[in-house]
């Protein structure tokens, strides 16, 4: 059962700043649009782009974050490469993120722990690793 959120929507755009930004600190260049499957368009070294899906969620609840990491209003199904390349889950209250290519998940609903948002330095090699692993599928 997947609980309504009562500010959903400006949860959902705060993470995409969120998610923005900390691309951009890494040196990629983003933009954000308006499309189904994905929110973010971001280009990589090679100014190939990579469609980026943005999760977000405001606090931990026992010590993890919980993600909606599945599309649709009703009928939910699990995020895929026909959605979007990378994931990028945001801890609101943190202001950090985890940065997954889209085949890594698994369920519907993926919960992590606070320990994921706060490995020093992790963003940028996360970021390389989703990155990466999203071309190498394409080739």
């Amino acid at each position: 059962m997947y609980k309504t959120v009562r500010n959903a929507v400006q949860i959902g755009r705060i993470g995409e700043l969120i998610a923005q930004a900390v691309l951009e600190e890494n040196g990629y260049k983003t933009a954000r649009v308006n499309h189904e499957g994905f929110d973010l368009l971001m280009f990589d070294d090679d100014g190939l782009p990579v469609k980026v899906e943005v999760k977000s969620s405001s606090r931990a609840y026992e010590k993890s974050y919980k993600f909606a990491t599945a599309s649709g209003s009703k009928n939910k199904k699990l995020l895929s490469p026909n959605d979007c390349d990378i994931v990028v889950m945001v801890a609101l209250d943190l202001r950090r993120i985890v940065v997954r290519d889209v085949t890594e998940l698994k369920h519907k609903r993926t919960s992590l722990g606070t320990c994921h948002f706060l490995d020093s330095g992790s963003e940028a090699t996360q970021i390389r690793k989703a990155v990466q692993k999203y071309r190498s599928r394409k080739c």
